[in-house]
């Protein structure tokens, strides 16, 4: 009898064990498909979540886009609608034929090189079209990289007042080297208004006038407001224009303007305006300036 429990004894335990491997390997099987299930679940909710930053980014974006669009200020243009903001005014310093159907306006810093080297470039068209084109000089002193510049604006100015601002302005341009670099370039500038025949008393005090001062900054600010961030900056009829790289090039820009502009009845003549004046020698020309052949 005891022989025969034994067997079956055996039996039940080994039954037991082989019972225990198929839990376990069914409890691992259960393991691995739930785990699957998580990753799955987690793949979902990170695809999810990345859809949700992008539509919030996309919403974001457009609603950005629709408040700047409903809260900004169109820009005043009074130059048939395109991106110049100021008119010409009585303000500005006009030379050509103020009467023109085509009107350059030039963006200029007295210390910038590259102003100096288109500075005879614009003499030569305004001696060329001078009957056809109004030619207008603006401020635009870069005084975080020209440090002279404001002071410059302001001697022109001043030599304005006493009739002489398109003397003094080819005198800075032309002499630009000599003065340019100077820690204070104000007895230069004096030197310059004598040589103008200027009272140079009245001539330095003007050169501190506030209205002087506060054109200066008006016209910054109108430039700036124009899309203006590097001299020079030209537009023609009010739209800005890439500079042109020679003189034949900037000559057809304004022809081409002029043949599109309607016919005047009255023209004027260039004499009519404040005419640029006729060349003064220079000291020194800008030993870093191209030569500009006209």
């Amino acid at each position: 009898m005891e022989e025969d429990t034994q067997p079956q004894q055996q039996q039940e335990t080994a039954s037991e064990h082989s019972i225990s491997k198929k839990e376990r390997r069914e409890l691992r099987r259960e393991e691995r498909k739930a785990a699957g299930t998580r990753e799955q679940k987690s793949k979902s909710f990170r695809r999810l979540m990345l859809w949700l930053i992008a539509i919030l980014l996309v919403g974001g974006s457009l609603a950005g886009v629709f408040y700047l669009a409903k809260t900004a200020k169109p820009v005043e243009n009074n130059q048939n609608g395109s991106g110049l903001r100021d008119a010409v005014s009585s303000e500005d310093w006009v030379g050509g034929n103020p009467d023109a159907a085509v009107t350059l306006v030039e963006y200029a810093d007295f210390q910038c090189p590259a102003c100096g080297q288109y500075h005879p470039i614009i003499k030569k068209l305004e001696e060329e079209l001078g009957a056809q084109v109004r030619f207008v000089f603006r401020h635009f002193p870069l005084a975080r990289i020209h440090p002279n510049a404001e002071a410059a604006a302001a001697a022109a100015e001043a030599a304005g007042l006493q009739g002489k601002f398109w003397e003094m302005r080819t005198i800075l341009f032309e002499r630009q080297n000599d003065w340019s670099k100077k820690p204070n370039p104000r007895t230069a500038f004096v030197a310059y208004a004598q040589e103008l025949g200027l009272t140079t008393d009245q001539f330095e005090n003007d050169m501190e006038l506030d209205a002087i001062e506060e054109k200066i900054k008006t016209q910054l600010n109108g430039g700036t407001a124009s899309g203006v961030n590097s001299t020079p900056t030209f537009f023609i009829n009010g739209a800005k224009i890439d500079n042109p790289r020679s003189l034949d090039e900037f000559r057809n820009m304004l022809t081409q303007a002029i043949a599109a502009a309607p016919p005047l009845e009255n023209t004027g003549s260039a004499g009519d305006a404040k005419t640029p004046e006729t060349s003064v020698e220079p000291n020194d020309t800008n030993a870093n300036a191209p030569q500009v052949n006209l």
